[in-house]
Parts: structure tokens; C-alpha cells; sequence
């Protein structure tokens, strides 16, 4: 296709809806880097790596069954702590105390961002209404967004949408409180069950590739769709969107 009618596509798009766990936040070099400094002090031999991979399936796995109601509604912080016990039940490597795993799941709090996306984010505000629609909790995305210097013009969180990605309706709930019409939005997102999912409820779709951010969190399509923007970094998606 020629950059004319990508150029056009563009142009009815009002809102970017950021996915932040992965896409922006490096959830994994934060989580590992806490996990590293507690095993050093307590001197375990801890998979790190596996740890932090179970943590965040896990939170996943519960959150799957909050949507079909399994379980009673709960954000991600009562999520990621009701896991974090079983996760611990299976690398006994560490122990905590009750204390010590509320501090830890308190990491989830003080995510890094990748090093390319603030000042993309902040570009982007120049042209688009730029919000987040995540499934963690909307005081995660405060409080992350306040440790790396992130301003959005909003932040919805799942949580208060009454559902969570990928249902449809959580997309589209989000897009209804931003009076506009699905069409109207584009997911970005470094997951491709998400962006899946918010094709599929009427949203445009932007890929922003980060390493080790491609295992899928949620069902993945056989074949994939081609994304209306397709990037490796922030930077690509930023001279993208602001063609």
C-alpha cells in the first residue's frame, strides 16, 4: 500500500490506547532485578527468570478466571498478590514473610519504562488524545507513570470498566468513554492477542515490537492480521503516527 492511503487511514484516528505492562513498562527487567537483590541477600538460588515468567502467567491464568467469574472481581494488585503466595509455594529457594511479600509485590508499582517510550508518548499528545487501557490497576499506572515521568490524558484501567481485555467490550467500553467510535482508536500494544482482540471489537492496531514481549498472555489467532502499523521500536512508531 502507498504511504498516501496509510496517510489517510491515519487520519480518522483520535485516540491511542496504549497496553503498558510490556509495551511501555519493562515489567521483566524491574520484576528481576528486585527478585536478584532479594536471593543475594537471603543468598538462594533462585530462577530468577522462571520466578518472575510464573508470577506473571499466573496473574494471567486468575485473571482468566475473573472474567468468567470463577472467582470473585479483583484488580491486578489483589491478583498479582494472590498468586505471588503460589509462586512462592514453588520456588522455595526464598521465603517471605507476609510483610515481605506485600514489599515485594509492591515492585509492581515502581515499573521502569523501556528508555524509548516517554518522550515518544509525550510527542504523540500533540496530535492524539494518548491513553492507557491496561488490565492492571489504575493506581500500578499512576504510580508507574509518576516514576518515569509519563503524562497521559487518561488513564483506564480494567478494573472500573466492569471488564477486562481481551473481551470486547472492555475495548469498546474503553473507546465509549472517549465519545468516539471504535474506528476511531488504535490499540498499541507489543502483544499480539491484544491487538487481536481489539481488531476484532472494531479498533486500528499498532505493533510495537519489545524483546521478549512475544510469548502470547492471551489466546492468539492462527493467522495473524497485518497491523494497520507495524514497528520495531518507539521511535519507528512515533515517525509512524506522526507521518
Amino acid at each position: 500500500e502507498t504511504k498516501g492511503e496509510n496517510m489517510a487511514d491515519l487520519s480518522k484516528i483520535k485516540a491511542l490506547t496504549f497496553d503498558v505492562g510490556g509495551t511501555v513498562f519493562d515489567w521483566r527487567g524491574t520484576i528481576e532485578e528486585e527478585l536478584r537483590r532479594l536471593a543475594l541477600k537471603q543468598n538462594a538460588n533462585l530462577d530468577v527468570p522462571q520466578f518472575a515468567t510464573d508470577w506473571r502467567r499466573g496473574m494471567f491464568q486468575e485473571l482468566g478466571r475473573v472474567r468468567t467469574g470463577e472467582v470473585p472481581w479483583m484488580n491486578a494488585d489483589q491478583l498479582h498478590r494472590s498468586v505471588l503466595d503460589d509462586v512462592l509455594a514453588k520456588h522455595t529457594a526464598i521465603e517471605l514473610s507476609d510483610s515481605g511479600r506485600d514489599e515485594l509485590n509492591d515492585v509492581w508499582h515502581r515499573l521502569n519504562a523501556w528508555p524509548d517510550a516517554p518522550a515518544v508518548i509525550e510527542k504523540l499528545r500533540c496530535r492524539y488524545m494518548v491513553v492507557v487501557l491496561t488490565v492492571l490497576s489504575w493506581s500500578i499506572v499512576v504510580d508507574c507513570s509518576k516514576h518515569n515521568g509519563i503524562s497521559w490524558d487518561g488513564i483506564l484501567s480494567c478494573e472500573f470498566l466492569g471488564y477486562y481485555k481481551p473481551d470486547a467490550e472492555a475495548y469498546q467500553k474503553g473507546v465509549s468513554l472517549l465519545r468516539l467510535e471504535p474506528a476511531q482508536a488504535m490499540m498499541i500494544a507489543a502483544h499480539v492477542g491484544d491487538l487481536q482482540a481489539a481488531m476484532a471489537a472494531g479498533l486500528r492496531s499498532a505493533y510495537v515490537h519489545r524483546e521478549g514481549e512475544s510469548a502470547p498472555i492471551f489466546e492468539v489467532a492462527d493467522t495473524a492480521p497485518e497491523w494497520d502499523v507495524n514497528t520495531r521500536d518507539f521511535a519507528e512508531l512515533g515517525s509512524q503516527l506522526l507521518a
